[in-house]
């Protein structure tokens, strides 16, 4: 071989091969040796951008629901306390407080109406500790079981614990039950919470003597009491709940505004006592009043 051929077998044999392409199309780009992705292709960015938009979402509702856990959270923080702190020496049946309390209040609930709920964990409970233990005032529950099937079953249930003298215990398990559940925040009737089952159930966690009160229960012993105290409401005006009497006479519709408003609910009915006393010139713990209030909401 001459020279010049070696010198272009040579240079055959060191040129940069060219890329290769099928016949007639473009020459195909060699492939990125790094091993990463491209980052910055409209695929990722739209999928980023999605991403995003359900970001944003999520934290729209866990700030616009995020307050309903707490309010949840307080009233079974209310009912457990208000438990706790019931004076069992002011119990007798479905009422608490002193025979003598110059003022009585009658409360007609459900025990599925979340308004009721709101009334039993928040307001209830200061009555109790700033007027009923003061002798001013004595409660009484009475029922009002509009919202069906649950809430009777729930209204005599309460009355067989009534009848071994846990009527107030049994009333705060029932509510917690729905404060538990979120009742006040998702109100939901009639799904399982107070199913036959799930009442003897309360009954034995509160310690009453589950073989009579499942008797009573059993036999809806106190479906009539119930059914009476219902038409009663009713022949009062009282059609929601809660629905209240302040000595014989209708409150109105919806609940008073806090602790201060029945306060001065109390203060009208004392007053009127004070006054149909100097009147009459003798003693009348339960002369009649009209108190007035004014409600935050209707039920």
């Amino acid at each position: 071989m001459s020279n010049r051929q070696a010198r272009r077998e040579q240079a055959r044999t060191t040129r940069t091969p060219r890329t290769t392409r099928p016949s007639g199309g473009p020459a195909k780009r060699p492939s990125n040796t790094g091993g990463g992705s491209d980052i910055f292709s409209r695929g990722f960015l739209l999928a980023m951008g999605a991403f995003a938009v359900v970001a944003v979402a999520v934290i729209a509702l866990v700030v616009a629901f995020g307050g309903g856990d707490d309010e949840d959270s307080d009233l079974v923080a209310a009912l457990e306390k208000a438990s706790a702190d019931l004076p069992l020496d002011l119990i007798n049946g479905t009422k608490i407080g002193r025979d003598d309390a110059p003022v009585k209040i009658v409360s007609y609930e459900d025990f599925q109406c979340p308004f009721c709920l709101q009334y039993s964990a928040e307001q209830e409970p200061q009555l109790v500790a700033e007027l009923v233990k003061s002798g001013k005032v004595q409660l009484e529950y009475r029922h009002l079981p509009i919202l069906k099937n649950e809430s009777v079953r729930a209204a005599t249930a309460s009355q067989c614990a009534a009848d071994q003298d846990k009527f107030w215990q049994y009333h705060h398990k029932l509510f917690l039950v729905q404060a538990e559940a979120g009742q006040i925040t998702s109100e939901k009737l009639n799904v399982g919470r107070f199913s036959d089952d799930n009442l003897k159930k309360y009954a034995s966690e509160i310690g009453l003597d589950t073989a009579k009160f499942n008797t009573c229960f059993d036999s809806n012993e106190h479906l009539d009491l119930v059914t009476e105290q219902q038409r009663e409401a009713n022949q009062f005006g009282i059609t929601g709940t809660p629905g209240f009497l302040v000595n014989g006479t209708p409150l109105g519709a919806g609940t008073p505004a806090d602790i201060e408003a029945w306060k001065q609910v109390v203060t009208n009915v004392e007053n009127a006592i004070a006054t149909a006393t100097a009147n009459a010139g003798t003693p009348s713990a339960t002369a009649a009043a009209s108190p007035t209030a004014t409600p935050t909401k209707a039920p």
